[in-house]
């Protein structure tokens, strides 16, 4: 009688993970990445709002977008850039002294990620993208809390469109959540809804 034994990968280093999804991506996601690293920044110096909770916009944006491309790449998000970039936002939140900015980016990261948690128990998305979601929504929060549930609205409706349109099944969540991130900001720094 032969027996089993599990045999469980070393842990692979985060910065490894983004570098091996850098290299094999095509020229054009790279572009598309570098292009939403510069987004942040430059939503960071439209936007209103405490330098504090800016500068941990630049952070989390260029994290979150890392985060989508290892996605793209293993169809699994990075546990580390998604525990830093929520790190980064509590912190700019609670480095610019205001209560109510705390309080919405708390309840942006409740209402962020219980959204997908729902679709998750019905088996729609994996966990990863739970919790990129809550991420998503703190950070959106931070300036107003209409941004959480709009930013997985947009999400959402650009993955499906996305599906449609290519006929796919399946696919990974992690851009369409970071699109969802940065056209909320977008909209925000318009002041469309404000």
């Amino acid at each position: 009688m032969g027996t089993t034994q599990t045999v469980r990968a070393r842990p692979t280093l985060t910065t490894d993970r983004v570098l091996h999804a850098w290299l094999a991506a095509h020229r054009d996601t790279r572009r598309i990445v570098t292009a939403a690293c510069l987004t942040a920044a430059a939503l960071a110096l439209v936007l209103p709002g405490p330098l504090a909770i800016r500068g941990a916009l630049v952070a989390s944006g260029v994290l979150l977008a890392l985060a989508a491309l290892v996605d793209l790449h293993e169809q699994k998000l990075p546990n580390r850039l998604l525990a830093s970039a929520l790190v980064v936002t509590v912190a700019g939140a609670v480095a610019s002294l205001q209560l109510a900015v705390v309080a919405r980016c708390v309840a942006g990261l409740l209402l962020g990620g219980g959204l997908l948690l729902l679709v998750r128990l019905a088996r729609g998305v994996g966990m990863g993208d739970v919790k990129m979601a809550g991420v998503v929504g703190a950070s959106v929060a931070s300036f107003h809390l209409l941004g959480a549930p709009i930013a997985i609205a947009v999400a959402a409706f650009s993955a499906s469109a996305y599906a449609v349109a290519t006929r796919r099944q399946r696919l990974v969540l992690g851009p369409a959540l970071w699109f969802g991130w940065a056209s909320t900001l977008v909209t925000l720094a318009l002041r469309w809804w404000a």
